[in-house]
């Protein structure tokens, strides 16, 4: 379960950083995006000071300028990472964490190029010896660890270790020399440690052991694995930690080498995060944070199914802040523990592709041969993985509780948040994200599954046009519109049930409304979402190209088609949308289209746009090889047959 550390999609939800109320009202005073610049020089200047009480100041007064990329930019000029470790190990602990709070602020506003930057600064030095020390005193005295004021600089430290691991191969290579697993694994102490420290601890082992075989060795060492075993299974541990470290356990054992033991544990905990009603507890809170509101509106789901009979953590129904807070904190750590479960299920339900597809530019014809068939043949679904514990999550209800999980954030309830009172208004936007944002990995699970599970354990055909028709409504929320990881979350899950229906029912059809929008959004910028939405497009013509007589939207679809071949310059684009035609007008009886779209001459002109195309590519884009070699192969041969039979 590794990822692209070039490229890392999802992010675990950290706590925010800890000891700077002020932080907020600085960004305001000082309007970070146009941060004064000779400001930050003055401000430097305190870190050099004898006083602690200014270096302080500096610490706290920088933190307010770093989410402006200039300003982040210049302190990395001026070696600032260089003055502020130190300040790590001062004894004032309000220094310290103002020094800390600011490391980490920088590791997690500043991306690749900033973490980077601040590795060649020595930073881990001073982090790796913090963490060193603080545990080493913590465990050799009798102290209430809980208490300690150095608690909140130990948990960004760790935080900061981990954004740069996140983000460099190198970073993660110092913390496994400067024992930062053994570190981590030490304070995952429920017992004597707060859920803070076990939350921070859990997202760092994590994050070190992806597809790190060290640290894989490390822990699964009997003593090293029999802790992490026993916080699966202490309820007293938070639920967002413990599926934290199912993961690390995924990590550490890969999915077909789990113990039963194990196995045991973690798919009854995913399972049981997963079915906790997440959205009926936003609603609760949301429409309950303001006393004038008795009660909140009911949810709209995908399916109108029977209600969830699962016990869950209830909310309150008269907030107070203190209330409000503490309910926004349970919701936080179960969306947390539902986004990262989708993530986990997603991987383990994905289709193992070991297969190595050539390099298409090097040795490859792009002009492309013919070949003795004449159409291509459609592919079979692909089955279930052999794989016992994805068996059992389907056998278990995975299949009932996704379809229970998609329920769309609609615009009454970002319009009550939006005119919640200020004071509780950007706590409630940032649930609501964070509940975006599940949603978002739950949909990514759903079209998973789609790929690998056979129609009937979804309730067959109808069910499956109740889900598609959820995902087109949603499309219609400008909120949601707006927010473009969960628009191709959709459409991605939108394309998996197309082409299910569509080997399954040819009575597959939008309205006029769902097609535009549809095909506003293969105009988008945004390239793997038009991709999407063009392929659930096509599978509507697809199965209206198999109808006893032609159908104008066949036609209507060939000429978009037709039109993003002609000027788009994003070759998966084009490839995805010429792979496209070939299947929309495979039929003949579709062929009077052809004539009239002129189908066969711009395809023909295509070609040598292609090879072009093709020699200029990004050679690190290799998401779309499989498709570009099936259109490479097929289209000329599809030319040829048309040309025959025209």
């Amino acid at each position: 379960m590794g990822k692209d550390r070039s490229q890392k999609r999802h992010k675990l939800v950290k706590e925010e950083p800890t000891g700077l109320p002020s932080v907020k009202e600085m960004e305001r005073e000082c309007e970070i995006n146009g941060a004064d610049m000779a400001g930050i020089d003055t401000v430097m200047e305190k870190l050099s000071s004898t006083c602690l009480d200014d270096k302080e100041y500096g610490c706290a007064a920088l933190s307010a300028y770093i989410s402006s990329k200039d300003a982040l930019n210049k302190l990395l000029d001026r070696n600032a990472v260089r003055l502020v470790t130190p300040l790590l190990q001062e004894k004032k602990v309000s220094l310290q964490l103002a020094a800390s709070s600011l490391l980490r602020g920088m590791s997690e506003e500043g991306g690749f190029e900033a973490c980077e930057r601040m590795i060649r600064q020595d930073v881990f030095t001073g982090l790796t010896a913090v963490l060193r020390e603080r545990v080493g005193i913590w465990q050799s005295s009798q102290m209430d660890v809980k208490s300690d004021g150095y608690l909140h600089s130990f948990v960004n430290c760790i935080y900061t270790v981990q954004n740069l691991c996140e983000c460099s191969a190198l970073a993660v290579r110092l913390s496994i020399e400067d024992s930062v697993p053994q570190v981590l694994l030490s304070v995952l102490n429920v017992e004597k440690y707060s859920a803070t420290v076990l939350l921070a601890a859990a997202q760092c082992l994590y994050t070190l052991s992806e597809e790190n075989q060290t640290v894989s060795e490390f822990l699964q060492q009997t003593s090293n694995s029999q802790t992490l075993t026993s916080l699966l299974r202490n309820d007293k541990v938070l639920l967002y930690t413990r599926v934290i470290i199912a993961g690390v356990q995924f990590n550490t054992y890969g999915f077909d080498v789990l113990s039963k033991e194990s196995e045991d544990i973690i798919l009854p905990l995913l399972l049981s995060a997963l079915n906790i009603d997440t959205y009926d507890n936003l609603c609760d809170i949301v429409f309950n944070s303001d006393p004038s509101v008795s009660s909140p509106p009911t949810s709209t789901g995908a399916c109108e199914m029977e209600q969830d009979d699962i016990g869950e953590e209830k909310h309150s129904t008269n907030l107070t802040e203190g209330s409000l807070r503490k309910d926004l904190e349970v919701l936080d750590n179960q969306l947390s523990a539902q986004k990262l479960s989708f993530e986990i299920i997603t991987n383990l339900l994905a289709a193992d592709d070991t297969e190595e597809w050539a390099d298409i530019d090097a040795d490859d014809d792009t002009s492309c041969g013919t070949a003795d068939s004449d159409c291509m043949e459609d592919e079979d679904m692909e089955p279930l993985p052999d794989n016992s514990i994805a068996t059992t999550l389907v056998d278990e209800g995975l299949i009932y509780t996704l379809r229970h999980r998609l329920h769309f954030t609609d615009s009454a309830l970002y319009g009550k948040v939006a005119n919640t009172d200020k004071l509780h208004r950007s706590a409630l936007q940032s649930s609501l994200q964070r509940y975006d944002s599940m949603l978002a990995s739950a949909l990514l699970c759903l079209n998973n599954t789609l790929s690998q599970v056979k129609l009937d354990k979804f309730g067959g055909v109808q069910s499956l046009q109740s889900m598609l028709k959820l995902l087109l409504a949603a499309l219609s929320t400008p909120q949601i519109v707006s927010q473009e990881m969960l628009v191709e979350s959709i459409t991605s899950a939108m394309r998996s049930l197309m082409e299910q229906l569509s080997a399954n029912s040819e009575n597959l059809s939008f309205d006029e409304e769902e097609l535009n929008t549809l095909q506003k959004l293969i105009m988008a910028p945004h390239t793997a979402t038009a991709v999407n939405a063009l392929r659930c497009v096509t599978a509507v013509g697809v199965s209206l190209s198999k109808q006893s007589t032609p159908n104008p939207i066949v036609k209507a679809i060939g000429s978009l088609l037709l039109e993003v071949i002609t000027t788009s310059k994003q070759l998966w684009l084009v490839t995805e949308s010429l792979d496209s035609i070939m299947d929309v007008f495979a039929e003949d009886i579709n062929n009077i289209y052809i004539k009239e779209l002129g189908v066969i001459s711009t395809l023909q002109e295509i070609l040598p746009q292609l090879k072009t195309m093709v020699s200029k590519k990004d050679r690190t884009e290799t998401h779309f090889l499989p498709v570009l070699a099936t259109v490479k192969s097929n289209l000329p041969r599809f030319i040829k047959y048309k040309l025959k039979v025209l």
